[in-house]
């Protein structure tokens, strides 16, 4: 094996030493990026842990705690004492084990993403062991940091991988000390790990600790949110560690304004902003550039007119409902650029992988800001900041159509009332005095979302139980909302609103989207073979 350092490459050659476990050859496994054979499982054990750090006192990995309230994501059946403890056993191997990148490039390792995941969705034991395996094979090593941060070179080191595990045992001391909202508070939203009257000469100069939390495709987000969700002092750690060494490439939509002057609310509905921003001119014609980080094209090009349309939206933390309200806006927002936007191409349902993680991300919304209910500037930031945001993606990956008509047109024969079995595979059998009789698709699959859930749990993709049980939450809240919830009178629309199809929405838009992301990623349990996702984006050509 060469010892030359491949920075490029998305499964680098490593150094001397970095090998890590591997398996026998076999099957393209999940992830798209080495083999996997069913006899690794025979092979795999648990390594010896490296000693921690002596002063991280806090248990970091415990029983995950219940939902933090009824906005938050609810457990599924199916959670066990066996498979509690696999979690927390996997999750520590791979706190002490595995660097927070895989590669050189700054790609995410998602074992925490994935586990916990299908644990709340109620898998079993064996089948978290096995998932855990199919990351295994791919991680770089931990490796310890250059010198240890403290509060007083907190600054220094921003931005630099090779203090990963430093500021994760900082983090989980500063976590032990003050807990998850204290210190989200300090050092994402204050002023102070923002903007400094002087900044720092040596690592970036300002901090901007939100613009990195919003970074790396919102990945320090969906971390430190499985934190905030779970109650797991050992996750918010590394999410916050992430968040630490990930670069600044939306700053310009958080300005310095944000953390020195109050955030006054605007008077428009989220989906409003949306069909506006759709129809936008300025925003036309949208053309890719080859390796060019679109996300930060689109901010610099775009900072001021996107600023100024998130802080059109209205939204309010003074009290639970409001923040409710927000939480829903953010839900339809997402689930509509992502699942709207994918089915804007005539030939098929693109699942873009950058704009799945809008929805991904939107799942942790409510635990982040239920976590931070006696701090409300922090939750006004946090909601503000991660709009502009979800705009700027949507921008970023071409603008694609959205068309909520012709989407609902073309997704009927996707719910269980058109009267065809949905979903795909071996059908069960009714008897005859099975509900609403034998022969009715419905009697096969009563409810679409229980077959959903099932075959995620065993589909080998990382991302796919992260975008279901998304869908599967909203779905839970927001099902129940009839068409025109939006607008009881389809002509006090204004035009962007009736274009966009607004008069048309209800709750069902979320199992049309599962499904949709179900039949193109493979129902692997039922007999499908594994497809990808969707990276072209939706340029113009």
């Amino acid at each position: 094996m060469s010892t030359e350092l491949d920075s490029t490459a998305y499964r680098p050659f490593r150094r001397a030493g970095d090998e890590p476990f591997q398996h026998p050859v076999g099957h393209m496994h999940a992830h798209g990026l080495t083999q996997y054979s069913p006899e690794a499982a025979e092979a795999f054990s648990f390594p010896s842990k490296p000693e921690l750090n002596k002063d991280v006192s806090p248990p970091l990995f415990q029983t995950p705690q219940q939902p933090l309230a009824s906005i938050c994501p609810q457990h599924w059946p199916g959670i066990d004492a066996e498979s509690t403890d696999m979690l927390l056993k996997v999750l520590e191997d791979n706190h002490s084990r595995w660097h927070v990148f895989f590669n050189y490039k700054g790609f995410h390792n998602h074992v925490a993403h994935h586990l916990l995941a299908i644990w709340a969705m109620g898998a079993s034991a064996k089948i978290i062991f096995s998932a855990y395996e199919t990351h295994c094979e791919y991680q770089r090593p931990a490796f310890d940091s250059p010198s240890r941060i403290t509060r007083h070179n907190f600054f220094e080191h921003l931005g630099d991988e090779r203090f990963y595990s430093a500021y994760s045992d900082f983090f989980a001391l500063e976590l032990g000390k003050k807990g998850f909202a204290r210190t989200f508070g300090e050092y994402i939203c204050a002023p102070s790990a923002n903007y400094l009257s002087e900044p720092h000469s040596e690592g970036d100069g300002h901090p901007e600790m939100l613009a990195r939390f919003l970074g790396g495709v919102l990945h320090p987000l969906i971390h430190i949110g499985y934190g905030a969700e779970f109650g797991l002092l050992g996750i918010s750690a590394e999410g916050l560690a992430m968040t630490a060494i990930h670069p600044v490439k939306v700053h310009a939509l958080i300005p310095p304004s944000y953390f020195s002057s109050p955030l006054k609310s605007g008077t428009m509905h989220a989906l409003s902003i949306l069909a506006l921003v759709a129809n936008d001119e300025r925003f036309e014609h949208i053309k890719t550039i080859d390796k060019a980080d679109m996300l930060a094209i689109i901010v610099s090009s775009h900072d001021e007119a996107l600023r100024a349309y998130a802080e059109m939206w209205d939204f309010d933390v003074a009290n639970r409902e409001g923040v409710a309200k927000a939480v829903e806006e953010l839900a339809w927002l997402n689930s509509i650029i992502y699942g709207v936007g994918g089915a804007s191409r005539k030939e098929k349902f693109y699942a873009d992988f950058f704009l799945m993680h809008l929805v991904t991300s939107t799942l942790f919304i409510p635990s982040l800001v239920t976590s931070l209910y006696q701090n409300p500037r922090a939750q006004a930031l946090l909601l503000r900041s991660y709009f502009s945001t979800s705009l700027a993606r949507y921008l970023a990956r071409g603008r694609p159509v959205l068309d909520i008509a012709k989407f609902y047109s073309d997704t009927e024969s996707l719910l269980p009332s058109s009267g065809h079995d949905v979903i795909p595979g071996p059908q069960p059998s009714p008897c005859k005095a099975t509900l609403p009789n034998a022969l009715s698709p419905e009697a096969r699959t009563p409810n679409p979302w229980l077959s959903i859930i099932q075959s995620t749990i065993v589909h080998p993709n990382e991302h796919l139980c992260k975008v279901q049980r998304s869908l599967a939450h909203f779905s839970a809240l927001y099902g129940l909302r009839r068409q025109g919830w939006f607008a009881t009178d389809n002509s006090k629309l204004e035009d962007n609103e009736r274009n966009m199809g607004l008069g048309k929405l209800d709750g069902t838009l979320f199992l049309r989207v599962a499904m949709l992301t179900a039949n193109t990623l493979g129902w692997m349990r039922e007999g499908n073979e594994e497809v990808g996702w969707n990276y072209e984006g939706f340029y113009e050509e």
